[in-house]
């Protein structure tokens, strides 16, 4: 069994045991692989340790305990980095180009391995990326420029997201594709910014579930966003931001039950107050993205409001 956890910027608050590095890309595997892109969740980011405790290798060690793999075994090939956009995985030698070389490297191997799970986690940084100091959101979140702004993220993370999903699904056709929606870190905070953030996050998500939705993409959604609500103060660690230990189990107790096929039950050890009722959002109607400029003010105003920690900015290397 291989591990690989292929991170291409480095993260200095990271530590990655040497007994998990990597092996050279081209080496053949003996078993199938599961692939995961993504952004600092991936990565294992408000974890202990990102490595063992990261939602990745949490869903691969539940699933080397299925009966589908009981014989074969199952790599995993974890190649997220911390801070990504959608826009980031389209970058030369991102992910999405890594990921399609390690595919076609398995596909040549004489063993004839192949990718048989794939997850992807991304779209909270392309949101968050609108709280940079130069912004127009920052000096104006209600004007023109914001709501064009933020219209054209959307829209361009649309673009982005429905690339990669298209390109994993040409290059491994057979492959299971997961695609996972984003959580409101207030949630369930009592906090002023719950609400607008929760506008923010649910854009995002309509986008997420506009791509994943298309029926040629043969993509799973697996829905974060609601067993989050009413949990945030639980489950986020104390960045605000990422999950801690036990949001990243949630995170994966909700990937392997879809990759299952079952329900989710999470673990009986977790905190686990019943929901909040999810912040109702109504579809415009005029744009397919359900946005209104009340929602566009909205979110304008969380970013210029301190919705970002610094520990954003660490993450994604600017501080």
């Amino acid at each position: 069994m291989t591990f690989r956890l292929l991170p291409r910027l480095a993260a200095p608050l990271l530590l990655v045991p040497a007994s998990l590095g990597s092996a050279h890309a081209a080496q053949a595997a003996d078993a199938p692989a599961y692939l995961a892109l993504g952004d600092s969740l991936a990565f294992g980011v408000g974890a202990q340790n990102p490595a063992a405790e990261g939602y990745v290798p949490l869903t691969h060690e539940a699933l080397l305990l299925n009966d589908r793999f009981a014989d074969s075994g199952l790599d995993l090939i974890n190649i997220s980095e911390p801070g990504a956009t959608s826009g980031d995985l389209l970058e030369e030698e991102g992910q999405l180009e890594q990921a399609l070389a390690e595919i076609e490297t398995r596909r040549e191997s004489p063993e004839d391995d192949s990718i048989e799970i794939i997850s992807i986690d991304i779209g909270g940084n392309d949101l968050l990326s609108l709280a940079e100091p130069d912004s127009p959101c920052f000096e104006d979140p209600g004007g023109a420029i914001c709501r064009t702004t933020i219209n054209g993220v959307l829209g361009d993370m649309q673009s982005n997201l429905t690339t990669v999903l298209t390109s994993l699904r040409e290059a491994a056709p057979r492959a299971e594709v997961y695609v996972l929606d984003v959580y409101n870190p207030y949630a369930g905070t009592g906090e002023s910014l719950e609400v607008v953030a929760g506008i923010g996050v649910q854009l995002v998500n309509g986008v997420i579930t506009a791509v994943a939705s298309q029926d040629e993409l043969e993509t799973r959604l697996v829905g974060i966003h609601d067993l989050f609500e009413g949990r945030g103060q639980f489950w986020v660690a104390g960045d605000g931001i990422h999950p801690n230990n036990d949001g990243h189990r949630v995170l994966a107790e909700a990937l392997t039950a879809h990759i299952e096929g079952r329900p989710i039950v999470l673990p009986a050890d977790i905190a686990t107050p019943p929901p909040a009722t999810p912040i109702p959002v109504e579809n415009s109607g005029d744009d397919g993205l359900g946005m209104t400029a009340v929602m566009l003010i909205a979110v304008g105003a969380f970013l210029a409001g301190g919705f970002v920690s610094a520990s954003y900015f660490v993450v994604r290397g600017r501080s």
